[in-house]
């Protein structure tokens, strides 16, 4: 229904024995290098998520690194989940999957875009233009300036993570209808 392999589904399990199945899964994904290790002896095991609705589920929603509760679910439930949706069907799982792809990649564009913004506006303020002379004048940045950037900086920063919100092609988060 939703595209998961059955092999990667386990259903049919006694409450008690939820968490341990969970826990089960953490320690037997086989471990993948990371991206971006460069020859570091790092490993990184798949996500194991949890959907659970009842008192029974938030064990196993405590211990799994994703734990998803569905809102007409029980409080106890709905409180040890990371996530709650916010009707029983399960394509929104989908739905959070991508505008979890989706905050994260904004989240990684916001750091390199402050970044590279900093890496470049911080020696102009420590005054590396300083011995350019422009019209016999020693080029220099007023502090009011500085500070005046920096505020621009974060409100891009802002403006950006907001832009998640406009739907737009390329700056937007827009939710693909499952068939």
């Amino acid at each position: 229904m939703v595209g998961i392999p059955q092999d990667r589904i386990i259903a049919g399990v006694l409450p008690e024995q939820k968490a341990e199945k969970v826990q089960y899964l953490q320690k037997s994904q086989v471990k993948r290098r990371g991206l971006l290790d460069f020859g570091k002896d790092l490993y990184r095991r798949p996500t194991v998520a949890m959907v659970g609705d009842g008192i029974n589920d938030s064990p196993a929603l405590t211990v799994a690194d994703v734990g998803i509760a569905i809102g007409s679910g029980s409080d106890v439930a709905i409180s040890a989940a990371e996530f709650v949706l916010i009707n029983s069907d399960l394509t929104t799982l989908l739905t959070l999957s991508s505008l979890s792809r989706a905050v994260f990649r904004r989240v990684k564009f916001n750091f390199a875009w402050a970044l590279v913004y900093n890496l470049v506006a911080l020696p102009v303020a420590a005054g590396v233009l300083y011995p350019v002379k422009a019209n016999g004048n020693y080029t220099r940045l007023d502090p009011v300036w500085a500070a005046l950037a920096m505020a621009l900086s974060s409100l891009s920063v802002i403006t950006s993570s907001l832009l998640l919100r406009a739907g737009l092609p390329l700056v937007g988060y827009r939710n693909q209808t499952v068939k």
